[in-house]
């Protein structure tokens, strides 16, 4: 099992072919950083990544998976070693815990715009960020509060969690995991 350390920094990357871009650390591994973000990458990728406290690296990316990607750093050992004592000084400082493992593979869809519908028959267009089959994040201009009962397209589901311009609902009766796929409709 691979040890995760939780720490949040905030990063800006970029490389040649690619504008800046922000993400935020999630954990470090010894299979790397796993970053979050709105850019989607591709594994093979050099970036540039300047992380608050801890610096300027290079790296390239080792895997990628909708809104998260993983990337190996390049440096000697003893780089390597200093950076890992970093990481692992701020994750402690931080004192977060691990988020638990998905139980459901997400995707994103090529159906992004989706109807979403209040309780209250309120009904507004949101962006699907991924979906699996328990669950969907999206973004929305409307604030829905947590726990209340939604319509996304034709499924019943539970806002669960707030994040920034979006929320994470769980489906009232989850997809069959064979129905998860980019071409799936709402």
């Amino acid at each position: 099992m691979v040890r995760r350390h939780v720490v949040i920094l905030p990063a800006l990357c970029w490389n040649q072919r690619r504008r800046d871009f922000y993400a935020v650390t999630a954990d470090v591994s010894t299979e790397g950083i796993r970053f979050r973000s709105s850019s989607l990458l591709a594994a093979g990728e050099d970036l540039t990544c300047s992380i608050r406290h801890v610096g300027t690296l290079e790296a390239r990316i080792a895997r990628a998976a909708g809104q998260e990607f993983i990337v190996s750093v390049r440096g000697g050992r003893a780089t390597l070693a200093e950076l890992a004592r970093q990481f692992v000084t701020l994750a402690r400082a931080q004192d977060l815990q691990p988020e638990p493992i998905r139980a459901h593979r997400r995707i994103v869809p090529k159906q992004k715009i989706v109807q979403i519908t209040t309780a209250s028959g309120q009904a507004f267009l949101g962006h699907v960020l991924n979906v699996s089959a328990s669950g969907i994040a999206l973004l929305v201009d409307q604030e829905l509060e947590i726990g209340a009962m939604i319509q996304v397209g034709q499924k019943s589901a539970t806002v669960m969690r707030h994040f920034t311009h979006g929320v994470g609902a769980a489906f009232a009766e989850p997809f069959a995991p064979s129905a998860v796929h980019e071409a799936m409709a709402f």
